[in-house]
């Protein structure tokens, strides 16, 4: 059976089976944010991140140093979702031979900046030379006073996330509509039959998204994952590595009104993004409890996948959202 049908959760599922962790010294390995080690008394924290042309980006529509500040984004963002806080970062770039200066210069000059806005520190890495573009990062990082996994969940817990999904693909269709490259970094701007200042939240949110710390102390949380690969999608994996289930409302879930006003331009419901997007870098988690400040969406419940609807239905959860294998960007 080819990987077009199982997918990329299969691939992970018989990862995890071969090479299971052996020493007493590896806190969480395959199927958390982040591998844990524990390192004389102190807990590190490793996680690993690509970009490849035409898989993950398309030279057509970003610019160079958009692709280096998602890279580094994309890697905090599993950091944040262990608890923990970013601090060293290995680059691993590989680029045709025909790639000009110009291109190298203001990749790195996206990387440095997001670096600059985590406190990340380059040290070290590998250079190659390839028919595509394909770059890979490394972040390091140590653990907070307790360390956040996805298999913490109970039944009865809250569960919440850190700010609104949806915005990230809804951004990266409307880019496609604009058809070309948008220098957000320069403070360029498009002529939309919608406002601007609409579009370039959605085209901030994917093209320069921010990772999102969990806004509530760590103690209180007691699973979490980043939202990268769309909330149903990555909420199966929570439930999953809990052995729980859960049930959402759509009604309690964030809609911004950026996400209506480019849902509508687009002819699309804002549901589908929310759901199945990705690409949002939020943080999904759970928490005994009420919360201040965090939407909480839903709770964990003992079996079953659920959400129900603003019309009273209630529908199963599919693991839908961003698979590689199975899906292409």
């Amino acid at each position: 059976m080819r990987l077009a049908d199982v997918g990329e959760l299969r691939l992970i599922e018989e990862l995890s089976a071969r090479f299971p962790p052996f020493s007493n010294d590896i806190t969480a390995a395959i199927g958390d944010d982040a591998a844990a080690l524990e390192l004389d008394g102190r807990t590190l924290l490793l996680s690993t991140d690509m970009m490849i042309e035409g898989v993950h980006f398309d030279p057509a529509l970003f610019t160079p140093y958009q692709i280096g500040f998602k890279l580094v984004s994309s890697g905090v963002s599993d950091i944040f979702a262990m608890g923990g806080r970013p601090r060293w970062c290995l680059l691993n770039l590989a680029l045709p031979a025909e790639t000009e200066e110009s291109f190298l210069g203001l990749f790195l000059d996206g990387l440095s900046e997001a670096m600059r806005r985590y406190r990340l520190q380059l040290v070290g890495g590998d250079t190659a030379g390839s028919r595509l573009i394909s770059t890979a990062l490394t972040v390091a990082g140590t653990a907070g006073e307790r360390l956040i996994r996805r298999s913490g969940a109970s039944v009865g817990d809250g569960i919440y996330v850190s700010g609104p999904l949806g915005e990230a693909s809804c951004g990266y269709e409307l880019l496609k509509v604009i058809g070309s490259p948008v220098r957000l970094e320069r403070g360029e701007r498009c002529r939309l039959p919608i406002s601007w200042r609409s579009a370039e939240a959605l085209l901030r949110r994917f093209l320069l998204p921010e990772a999102v710390e969990p806004p509530v102390r760590g103690e209180r949380i007691t699973s979490m994952i980043d939202v990268s690969d769309g909330l149903f999608l990555d909420l199966t994996r929570l439930c999953r590595e809990s052995s729980v289930g859960a049930r959402l409302y759509e009604e309690r879930i964030p809609v911004t009104e950026a996400l209506r006003e480019c849902s509508a331009f687009l002819g699309r419901d804002p549901y589908g993004f929310i759901t199945a997007g990705g690409e949002d870098y939020q943080q999904l988690f759970t928490a005994g409890g009420d919360l201040d400040g965090p939407a909480r969406i839903g709770e964990v419940t003992e079996e079953g996948l659920y959400i129900v609807r603003k019309d009273g239905s209630e529908q199963e959860i599919r693991p839908e959202g961003y698979q590689h294998f199975a899906d292409q960007r």
